[in-house]
């Protein structure tokens, strides 16, 4: 019994010595070790700020290098990695676009947070279209069941202006953005759409040299200034301030055909949902151009599947307790962009989701979704591989002070590892603290 137990346990032993490497995972030798604490701990960029960094192996289940990993930091747009994975787990395969009912002879419509419908970044949302264009009778928006803010908390109150920042809304339009541009030979404006070319003013007090068109906060006239027409272009996109009553009548202007607010409160209880395939589109436009807005409606998309109702502070709360379960260190998460301050993440937590994506998604499917290095996104210009070839697949995440990336790296030898580098409270320009991840990432890839 003894001699088969000792050839049981040899031939084991030696079966696993012939297995792959990686299949386990390897922890760092001693070089290995002591290279990789000279570049992170010792560089001299990194000393005068607050960072994190996690080097994570999800085959082997191994922490390879960390420092920081359990301190909170601001994220930025590191954020959308979560509301990435939250709307993959609810979403799945499919987006609503909106939901509708009969009381009497109006059909009335509520959105459902969709945000292609009419956006020129994607092709027109047929379902929507489609419905809302031959669906006899009267037709009429309620907007009762956006239970949100039309800004999230923490995002800063006066870069209303700015494209990065629309107004979240039930049912968007267009993107949530007016585009303008001007002919300079004709100093014909153009707009997009053909509407906002009724609310264009011309404002002679604004004396800024740059070109610029503003509007007042809750106000919906968009001023010039004399810049634009001395300007040789003009290619202005900003937020319009997004209300019920705008939404009705865009979209009577687009269909041509009368649609109206509903106030009362819907009696009916019997809803049916329209939904749409969730194209990869969507989510690689969401992630490599760290799109705001997306980010915001796919949360809110994400409610109304769940809720019917949109409010992204309960889909939060949803998601931390049934989608994300545990994670080492907990976090504060209060929107689905980054935009907002207010969230804190450790780089342990985000390399813990970012597993869960790895884990329950194809690698290809993944890194096709992520900005690439050296080939897509907010990485374009950064991290290239040789010969074109990309080996870093992260998210960016930048406010003034603060910039995060993390992902996954694939190394020479073929194994992918997560990281998260979490870098806050800097003075100056990112660029010095974008050189030394890359250093740091390419001594990865060539020795582990």
């Amino acid at each position: 019994m003894r001699n088969l137990f000792t050839k049981i346990t040899t031939f084991l032993l030696l079966y696993a010595l012939c297995l792959p490497l990686n299949l386990f995972g390897q922890a760092l030798t001693k070089t290995q070790q002591q290279a990789l604490d000279k570049l992170v701990l010792q560089s001299p960029i990194f000393a005068r700020h607050f960072y994190g960094f996690v080097l994570y192996d999800p085959n082997g289940k191994l922490t390879l290098f960390q420092k920081d990993a359990d301190k909170f930091f601001t994220p930025a747009s590191n954020t959308k990695i979560f509301t990435l994975y939250t709307a993959l787990k609810v979403l799945k395969d499919s987006l609503p676009v909106l939901r509708y009912t009969q009381e009497g002879a109006f059909t009335v419509f509520q959105g459902m947070g969709n945000p292609m419908f009419l956006n020129p970044l994607f092709p027109q949302d047929s379902v929507a279209w489609s419905f809302l264009n031959q669906e006899k009778g009267y037709l009429a928006f309620s907007a009762s069941n956006f239970k949100d803010e039309r800004f999230g908390n923490g995002w800063a109150w006066n870069d209303f202006r700015d494209d990065y920042q629309a107004e979240k809304g039930s049912f968007p339009i267009y993107g949530n953005l007016a585009r303008f541009q001007l002919d300079s030979s004709s100093k014909k404006w153009r707009t997009m759409p053909e509407y906002f070319l009724s609310t264009l003013e011309y404002d002679p007090t604004n004396s800024s040299l740059r070109p610029e068109i503003l509007r007042e906060e809750h106000d919906g006239h968009f001023l010039y200034n004399a810049a634009c027409l001395r300007a040789a272009k003009v290619n202005i996109t900003t937020p319009f301030k997004y209300r019920p009553h705008l939404v009705c009548e865009l979209l009577s202007d687009t269909l041509k055909r009368k649609v109206q607010v509903w106030n009362p409160p819907v009696l009916s209880n019997t809803w049916r949902t329209l939904s749409t395939p969730l194209p990869d589109t969507l989510l690689q436009l969401f992630m490599q151009e760290s799109d705001n807005y997306i980010a915001e409606q796919l949360l809110l998309s994400t409610s109304a599947r769940l809720f019917g109702d949109l409010d992204i502070s309960r889909t939060i709360e949803y998601a931390q307790r049934s989608i994300l379960g545990s994670n080492p260190d907990g976090m504060v998460w209060v929107d689905g962009s980054g935009l907002s301050r207010y969230n804190l993440f450790s780089p342990r937590t985000i390399v813990s989701t970012l597993e869960k994506l790895y884990q329950e998604y194809p690698s290809d499917r993944l890194f096709r979704i992520f900005p690439a290095g050296g080939v897509s996104g907010t990485i374009k210009e950064w991290y290239a591989g040789k010969e074109g070839k990309p080996y870093v697949f992260a998210k960016t995440g930048t406010l003034s002070n603060n910039h995060c990336l993390s992902g996954y790296v694939r190394t020479n030898k073929g194994r992918v590892l997560i990281f998260s580098f979490m870098h806050n409270h800097y003075l100056g320009s990112a660029t010095p603290i974008r050189r030394e991840m890359q250093k740091i990432l390419e001594w990865v890839r060539d020795n582990l």
